[in-house]
């Protein structure tokens, strides 16, 4: 065997027996794990440039996940929500708190209580970061940080009595125990 085989065949040996003693997340380690997918929130009464309490239900889907702890494990998943809070087409997004469940497609979950802390429009595009911790389920104990950029819905309803029903956009998570 050449020098250059051997070379690939032990960075493969290395790797392999890296994967293979990869434990289950713990508190001692590491939990690294990044989603991309998308965010859709319906309102209700639609949204108008005047300030209302209306009912809110969407849901979350990330559809591409990567765990460095489970590298080859395709992970996805969806988190409907719901509530109600008092906003309008000038607030969207200006702050709260809540609950949220991601459903994983490995059939586990994990609760995540959320606070907004960030909103800002940026060239038409709102942007938004939520962060806290996994209560229980799937990586308890990590942090979350999610960053929300609605850079749908029709603003000019904002202008209508029927209002702006519905927003969403790109979103990314990320998931340690490192935040």
């Amino acid at each position: 065997m050449t020098k250059k085989a051997l070379s690939i065949a032990s960075a493969a040996a290395l790797l392999l027996g890296f994967l293979a003693v990869a434990q289950p997340a713990s508190a001692s380690t590491l939990i690294s794990v990044t989603c991309t997918g998308t965010n859709v929130i319906n309102y209700s009464p639609g949204l108008t440039n005047t300030p209302q309490t209306v009912t809110i239900s969407g849901q979350d889907t990330a559809v591409a996940c990567v765990d460095l702890a489970r590298p080859l494990t395709q992970l996805s998943f969806v988190a409907p929500f719901s509530g109600t809070l008092t906003t309008s087409c000038t607030a969207l997004l200006a702050g709260g708190t809540g609950t949220q469940t991601f459903h994983w497609n490995t059939g586990e979950t994990s609760n995540w209580n959320w606070t907004l802390r960030f909103s800002n429009t940026v060239n038409g595009q709102l942007l938004a970061i939520a962060d806290g911790p996994i209560t229980s389920g799937l990586y308890a104990g990590a942090q979350v940080r999610q960053v929300i950029t609605e850079t749908t819905g029709d603003q000019t309803a904002c202008f209508t009595p029927e209002g702006m029903t519905q927003n969403g956009g790109p979103s990314n998570w990320v998931i340690t125990n490192l935040l």
